[in-house]
């Protein structure tokens, strides 16, 4: 199913093999834009390292040209005193004046020798020899040769032009008799320069009165380089560099001029006050470095769509088998097993290997191997559901929905045929004893064989349904008054054939059978199976084994029409909780306190009046509510002794609560959920009760004692009064029944029987309990007696419990002294 955005519509869609060459192409992109970085910059790096060692190297050179010009020059100085003739009476000036005249020339042009100068020994000024005008000296270089007149002085010195000064000493007449000072222009040095290392050079002097047209009195091609010399010049304003050798280079730049590129630094005390600016051009460089970088680039974009196109090759197979099997998984939701199976089977792939997508297409096939087999455990257990939606499981005929539902059919299609028929109405006598005394299974065993025996009698005539319990139905759809009336004999008489053994137990029953005609007693189904329900209770009174035809004129129509309306009223009650329990004291009349009380039932009608329990409880026992009636009186009992600690309580079980496997697990429960101690409650049953399940009442009595909950015989004396029976009974007190205990402070032998019953009583160890106290008398009767508790109007009266523990205490006590 396609995904939906917000708007409705479906999410557009991507391939997955897009999608994954997409974020290959991301990774390879940055990787490559990494790789290419990485390259440049270590291109970058070999290119700096390599012109850092070109400008030490170059910086040196220009400094080895220097001084091997120095050099030169001093020993022309030491030639030139000997290119003349000495003459003794000739003084030193003289005699170099002689040597320049002819061969002043010849230096000029052999070795570039600008100036000749001599200064004296004396104090006296410096005096050009050579040519006839020339540039003066250098003060700091006569300042040298002065300072010390016994060394050599060298002195670069830029005015005009740059020129390279050297003084040598001379003697004259076997002592210093001045210094010969030799001044060669810097061009030709800065033009060797350019010969040996290609590259371009400058001196830049640093005496700010030069004009900026002399900014740059010596330059290798001016044309050319001087425009780049004042903008490295003007952009250099760096002081630091780096020493290598003594050399200091500084200021480098890079320079962008007509598509060239040229590398600049600044050679700093090349000479006092002067620096050498050198040139070159790295255009070259930059451009390998551009190809190398341009190269990189285009290797890794190769890369990328090589890579690309492979991914999409090897996807492609793959991912056209994922799409066919997308296509083929709604078949899943159709239930079309059979044809998935067989197109998963065109997925399988040829090689030996299997990938993800053969795990895939194996766990579909196993999707759909266990869906089809949920599917037909589905498909039988709905027919089983529906089966047993219309069926009873326990002997498998209809049951009362379907039956109801087939009994309006052929009534209907009787009607319209203008046809009789008749309904059946089949009810086992004395059922409940063979539960009691054998068991619910041997129950069980007896209901299986009368249903076959039924299915026997009726087989090809009539529909027959089981409605709950041990009511069974026969619909006769052709049948008149003498065929329904024979057929319930033969019915009868099946029924008494079947004998179940158990143990030492032989149970036969017969069944009691109420007949009502079609459409000759009514055409409504409800009311047809009402009224075949009261023949049959009609039957039931003539005694065991009889059958009843229908009649408008019985009574007992007005006594089940009552029963249907308690039942319905007692079903209403429990839905809206229109239920109370009111507390009754009970004194202990050796302290005259109260710390005991009865609940007792009520019910509220609609109106909100009080109904008492002898109008509902016998019906809610005939129609088996009496059951949740027990389970609502003991959780809302509990949850009030919760809510009112210290209180003991004491609650009426019925006899069907005796029978109920869920009663010891309930309460267990119900005392745990509330924290209520087991000994303050009690719980009270009457002999009849107890006597028509003895063994199995004695049983769960005596599981309920072991929590710690207490028991009392109720009503004792009004039904057997055996004593035999409240010596098998596990209880711990004995309600001694009211009729004994009214008259008792007039009636002799009713102080006798309950002077009996309570000395019986305490030497079994059981407390008694007197009801229907109803004045002072009694009390004084039944304190000389030696009754242990009274309960009655003159005790108090049933009231409800009111908010809290001190409040209901008090109400309790309250009520007992009134």
């Amino acid at each position: 199913m396609a995904r939906h955005d917000q708007t409705g519509r479906p999410a557009p869609f991507l391939s997955l093999r897009w999608k994954a060459v997409t974020a290959l192409s991301l990774v390879l992109i940055l990787v490559n834009a990494s790789l290419a970085l990485l390259a440049y910059r270590q291109l970058a790096a070999q290119f700096d390292q390599q012109q850092r060692t070109v400008r030490e190297r170059q910086a040196r050179q220009l400094q080895a040209l220097i001084d091997d010009r120095y050099q030169q020059m001093a020993r022309l100085a030491n030639v030139v005193p000997l290119l003349a003739p000495i003459r003794p009476d000739a003084g030193p000036e003289e005699h170099l004046r002689e040597a320049l005249i002819t061969n002043g020339v010849m230096l000029d042009l052999e070795w570039d020798i600008r100036s000749i100068h001599w200064i004296p020994a004396a104090d006296a000024e410096p005096v050009l020899l050579w040519p006839a005008q020339g540039m003066p000296l250098p003060a700091a270089l006569v300042d040298d040769v002065r300072a010390h007149p016994e060394h050599t002085a060298k002195h670069l010195a830029c005015v005009r032009d740059c020129r390279q000064f050297i003084a040598v000493p001379l003697l004259s007449r076997g002592r210093y008799g001045g210094a010969l000072v030799l001044g060669r222009s810097v061009a030709d040095a800065l033009l060797a320069f350019h010969a040996l290392t290609g590259a371009e050079a400058a001196l830049l002097p640093l005496n700010p009165t030069l004009a900026q047209r002399d900014r740059f009195p010596a330059i290798t091609h001016p044309e050319q380089t001087l425009t780049l010399f004042h903008s490295a010049d003007a952009a250099d304003t760096s002081d630091e560099g780096l020493a290598n050798n003594g050399v200091p280079v500084t200021g480098v730049q890079q320079i962008e001029a007509d598509d060239d590129w040229f590398e600049v630094f600044r050679l700093r005390g090349l000479a006092p006050d002067i620096d050498a600016l050198v040139l070159n051009r790295i255009t070259a460089q930059r451009q390998a470095i551009g190809a190398a970088t341009r190269t990189s680039i285009l290797i890794g974009l190769a890369g990328l769509v090589l890579s690309e196109g492979l991914l999409l090759l090897v996807m492609r197979t793959p991912l056209a088998r994922l799409r066919r099997l997308a296509h083929m998984l709604p078949e899943l939701a159709e239930q079309r097993f059979g044809e998935l199976r067989r197109r998963l089977g065109t997925l399988k792939t040829a090689l030996p290997l299997r990938d993800e997508i053969d795990l895939m297409v194996g766990t579909v096939g196993t999707v759909a191997e266990r869906m089809e087999d949920m599917e037909r455990d589905r498909e039988e257990a709905r027919n089983g559901l529906m089966w047993l939606a219309e069926h009873d499981p326990l002997t498998r005929l209809l049951n009362r929905r379907r039956f109801n539902a087939e009994l309006a059919r052929v009534v209907n299609d009787a009607v319209s045929r203008g046809a009789a028929g008749a309904l059946m109405f089949v009810d086992l006598d004395q059922f409940k004893d063979v539960n009691d005394i054998s068991g619910h299974h041997m129950g069980d065993r007896l209901l299986q064989r009368v249903s076959e025996q039924l299915e026997t009698a009726a087989y090809g005539e009539g529909l027959l349904g089981r409605l709950g319990g041990d009511e069974f139905a026969l619909i006769l759809p052709c049948a008149d008054s003498d065929h329904a009336i024979a057929m319930a004999a033969r019915l009868q008489k099946s029924i008494q054939s079947v004998i179940v053994h158990s143990r030492s137990w032989r149970h036969q029953v017969s069944a009691s059978i109420g007949i009502v005609l079609f459409p000759e007693h009514g055409t409504d189904a409800q009311q047809l199976m009402a009224d075949a329900d009261l023949a049959m209770y009609q039957a039931k009174e003539k005694g065991r084994g009889r059958w009843h035809l229908f009649s408008p004129e019985d009574q007992g129509r007005e006594r089940a029409n009552a029963r249907v309306l308690w039942a319905e009223r007692i079903a209403a009650a429990l839905a809206e909780n229109r239920y109370e329990l009111h507390f009754q004291p009970i004194m202990e009349l050796s302290s005259g306190r109260v710390w005991r009380a009865e609940a007792l039932l009520r019910m509220r009608d609609p109106r909100g009046e009080l109904v008492l329990p002898f109008a509902f409880i016998p019906i809610a026992e005939e129609t088996g509510q009496i059951e949740a009636i027990d389970h609502w009186v003991l959780s809302h009992a509990i949850a009030l002794m919760s809510q009112h600690r210290g209180l003991c309580l004491s609650v009426n079980l019925s006899a069907n609560a005796l029978q109920d496997p869920s009663l010891l697990p309930d309460i267990e429960r119900l005392l745990s959920e509330h924290r209520v101690s087991p000994a303050d409650l009690t719980f009270e049953v009457t002999e009849t009760v107890a006597i028509n399940s003895l063994r199995n009442a004695t049983r769960l009595m005596r599981s309920i004692q072991e929590i710690g909950c207490r028991f009392a015989l109720d009503d004792f004396g009004s039904g057997f009064a055996s004593y035999a029976y409240l010596r098998q009974l596990p209880v711990d007190d004995v309600k001694i029944d009211g009729a004994f205990i009214r008259d008792i402070a007039y009636s002799r032998e009713d102080q006798i029987f309950v002077r009996a019953v309570t000395e019986m009583a305490h030497g079994m160890g059981k407390r008694v309990i007197a009801e229907f106290v109803e004045n002072e008398e009694i009390v004084q009767v039944l304190r000389e007696i030696g009754v242990d508790f009274a309960q009655g109007y003159h005790i108090g009266r049933p009231a409800m419990p009111l908010g809290n523990d001190s409040q209901t205490r008090s109400a309790v006590q309250a009520e007992a002294g009134k």
